[in-house]
């Protein structure tokens, strides 16, 4: 287990009504959704579905809604583990998975069937990530509270990285649903559906957090209020690690996950295992100081991580 995982979380608040009702409504959907699959299952008359589905969503929403608000620290151990986030999209492969059974099995299925598990996999997705992504953030406000050692404008070196590899990627995966469905594959608009409503939703958080920067042109960019053209976020050196807030969006980057900071005629780089974090230079009002304060807050976290395992 990593240090920053043995590190205990601040004293959590209740949670806010934001995540109150974001998790409410994640698991009222789950249960209606598994109430319209054992419906359909059973071969129960759409009006029979349309009037039980409100009920049972309502209900165990209102239900979660309370659940939610006495679990004191809910969204931060959620938020905490990458592995619980990825546990709240289960639902949503789950659904995923009984469209695509009747395919590989004996199991007889109507384009009722098609059409509700493919709409509850691509609802479920959609509600899943968001509720991760409040729960990250609530975990990252609540291990940073401190006042940061230094904050800088950030703009990644490469527009290139701001959704640009999953938009080609999401071409691909719509291509492929359309070439699926032309040759009778009803499956293959689940796949173009999917690839819309990703592509839509990484459009818009990229252009949200974009500051008023057109990455996709004048036409394909959304209008958004923002005041600077030349930041798309702010970093801050925190003593738990360097935090990324872009937009509604906050990302934590443990020092121990840091191998190196380094200043380049063009960029200052934070090198990591997997993916550096690289800033344009030119975005940065000090950068010389800025990586000063950096060292010097990587040197004593490094000193912390070594008395913790003596």
């Amino acid at each position: 287990m990593s240090l920053e995982h043995r590190r205990p979380v601040a004293d959590a608040e209740p949670p806010d009504i934001g995540f109150q009702a974001a998790f409410g409504f994640y698991l009222g959907l789950v249960a209606g959704g598994l109430v319209a699959l054992v419906g359909l299952l059973a071969d129960v008359t759409t009006a029979t579905l349309l009037g039980t589905f409100p009920t049972v969503v309502t209900a165990v929403t209102l239900v979660g809604h309370v659940v939610a608000k006495r679990a004191h620290g809910l969204p931060e151990r959620i938020g905490r583990r990458r592995r619980l986030r990825l546990a709240c999209s289960l639902p949503a492969v789950g659904f995923a998975a009984a469209a695509v059974a009747p395919s590989v099995t004996s199991l007889e299925h109507t384009g009722r069937y098609l059409a509700l598990m493919i709409g509850f996999a691509l609802v479920l997705g959609v509600t899943a990530l968001g509720l991760s992504s409040l729960c990250r953030n609530r975990y990252v406000e609540a291990i940073t509270a401190d006042e940061p050692a230094v904050t800088w404008d950030y703009r990644p070196a490469s527009a290139f990285s701001q959704g640009g590899v999953w938009i080609v990627l999401l071409f691909f995966v719509v291509t492929a649903g359309g070439a699926n469905a032309a040759v009778g594959d009803a499956f293959g608009l689940f796949w173009i559906a999917f690839g819309v409503v990703m592509a839509v939703v990484i459009l818009v958080d990229v252009e949200s957090n974009s500051n008023g920067k057109k990455y996709y042109g004048k036409r394909f960019s959304i209008e958004t209020t923002a005041n600077s053209e030349n930041a798309l976020g702010e970093l801050h050196a925190h003593e738990r690690g360097i935090r990324l807030d872009q937009g509604r969006s906050r990302k934590l980057t443990p020092w121990e996950k840091i191998t190196d900071v380094e200043l380049t005629d063009d960029e200052l780089v934070l090198e990591r295992r997997f993916r550096n974090l690289r800033c344009d230079r030119s975005a940065i009002d000090d950068p010389e100081a800025v990586l000063e304060v950096l060292l010097e807050t990587r040197a004593r976290a490094e000193e912390r991580e070594q008395m913790a395992e003596n």
